[in-house]
């Protein structure tokens, strides 16, 4: 249905993508992902203008990133616009770049149901894990200018990652090992061997003197080539390069262990509006020093405002606020990105490498002046010169929008370690489960607390009763057992084998 074979895909002159043979012969999702720049639309772009080469008479429909804007509707609504039209569309194969940019919680379930029932071939390039992980059924993942096929969705593709990860570490410390081994076995031999032709003492000398010395001789050379033996296999030994691992960053602690447990941010009964518009009625927050708390709502439900009015409050405050919003504008553009982040700085500037390393801009990139950066670096620079500012508050809105997947899981490290006070709006489902503690909602012009109540597991239960009997009869079987706790025990053990399906 979709075939590709010996492509050379290249943009203003430079090879993005290398791809010998990638093919589709089934109805299925694929994810798309890489990083930014790894040639993700490049690639969507190649496939829509060879489309008749590569689909034959498949109808193919491209719903763009970058769509034309609709200054009546909202961001999320220009999205949803778009995708309503395209799904209508009577194409085999569809082409998304980024769909859930701008969606809120609610678009995004819609756009997952609406996904599954389309019957065509969809093709998602996205940075939404959690969204990824409900459609996909193949991940393609941008690697070294290659397409690399990764069955299931991004929860197997990171298990298969993390286990070539485990791989390379085992080979490399078995490597590592081996070299040791033979480099000190070498070195002892080559010491002995250089030791053979010198007497130990008067009687061993003497020995020599009596005809012993060819002996030393042989013994000696014989050592020699056991070394050089060593040597070749050292020689042809397979190098192991040691692989990457991110470096974890050592956060200053003292200005914000200062703040104790205390509560720092409240509001208490406050209407929240905007131009008098009620958005949420009475809303009562309280968040203590240290704690990381998720905002979310449905667009235009009033988590910016609500920002808004905590900042207006503290913002005369002896309390240090650092804000994100995607139209921030911080950074000085005849600056350097090094010095942008020194200038407020409370790490050293080796700290400051690793934390932008983290987020792909190392080496001599840290000597760009602002001016030339990309829009996705400048989201990375003003993140990292929040987090490494001297700032008790962070208000972070939307900060992984237009960011890849690499980026926000190395983000997602940084923020969870961020030893201060962090509220965060943001659409992305996983990166709010792994970086903040607590989670409320805009509901119905409500601001309420989100409880997750787990369900028992009905099966773990039972499971536990029946090894508590299991025991019970057991015990009472070892002082004597009887033809009744034989066929109990006989019995508890069968239901615990259905209960573990076995």
């Amino acid at each position: 249905m979709l075939e590709i074979n010996n492509a050379e895909i290249d943009i203003n002159g430079e090879t993005l993508l290398e791809i010998e043979h990638l093919a589709i012969q089934s109805v299925k999702t694929i994810a798309l992902i890489g990083r930014n720049g790894s040639g993700k639309t490049t690639l969507f772009n190649y496939i829509y203008k060879h489309r008749r080469e590569i689909s034959g008479n498949y109808r193919i429909k491209i719903v763009p990133q970058i769509k034309e804007k609709d200054i009546t509707k909202s961001g999320g609504e220009n999205t949803k616009a778009y995708l309503q039209d395209a799904l209508k569309n009577d194409a085999q194969i569809m082409l998304l770049d980024e769909p859930t940019t701008h969606l809120d919680e609610n678009n995004v379930r819609w756009l997952v149901k609406k996904l599954k029932r389309w019957p065509g071939i969809k093709i998602v390039a996205s940075h939404d894990r959690h969204f990824i992980n409900q459609i996909a059924d193949e991940v393609w993942s941008i690697e070294d200018r290659e397409v690399k096929v990764y069955a299931g969705n991004y929860h197997k593709y990171r298990e298969i990652k993390e286990g070539e990860q485990k791989k390379r570490q085992d080979e490399y410390a078995q490597y590592t090992a081996k070299k040791k081994h033979l480099e000190k076995a070498i070195a002892n031999k080559a010491s002995k061997a250089t030791g053979v032709n010198k007497p130990k003492n008067k009687y061993d000398s003497d020995f020599r003197q009596m005809g012993a010395k060819p002996y030393f001789n042989k013994k000696k050379k014989k050592m020699e080539q056991v070394a050089s033996s060593m040597k070749t296999r050292l020689e042809h030994l397979e190098v192991k390069e040691k692989p990457f691992e991110e470096k974890s960053i050592h956060f200053q602690t003292q200005h914000i262990k200062d703040q104790g447990n205390r509560i720092i941010l409240k509001i208490e009964g406050e209407d929240v509006c905007v131009q008098e518009k009620l958005l949420i009625k009475k809303a009562s927050l309280y968040i203590r020093a240290g704690e990381h708390v998720a905002i979310t709502g449905l667009n235009g439900s009033g988590k910016t405002t609500l920002f808004n009015l905590f900042i207006d409050k503290y913002n005369d405050k002896n309390l240090s606020i650092g804000y994100f919003h995607q139209q921030l504008e911080s950074l000085d553009n005849d600056k350097t990105i090094l010095e942008n982040i020194m200038e407020t700085s409370i790490h050293d500037e080796t700290t400051i490498r690793t934390a932008l390393a983290g987020l792909a801009i190392s080496k001599n990139d840290v000597y760009k002046n602002i001016s030339v950066t990309s829009g996705g670096e400048r989201v990375k620079i003003q993140l990292v010169k929040m987090l490494m500012s001297d700032a008790h508050v962070l208000f972070l809105d939307e900060p992984t929008n237009f960011l890849d997947i690499h980026t926000i899981e190395a983000l997602e490290n940084m923020i969870k370690d961020f030893p201060g006070t962090i509220l965060l709006v943001s659409h992305d489902t996983m990166f709010r489960e792994k970086t903040t503690d607590r989670s409320y909602a805009i509901k119905d012009k409500q601001l309420v607390e989100e409880v997750e109540i787990k369900e028992k597991d009905k099966s773990e239960e039972d499971l536990m009763i029946i090894d508590t009997r299991i025991t019970e009869v057991l015990g009472k079987m070892s002082e004597g057992t009887t033809g009744e706790l034989e066929q109990e025990f006989q019995s508890l053990l069968k239901q615990k084998k259905d209960l573990l399906g076995g």
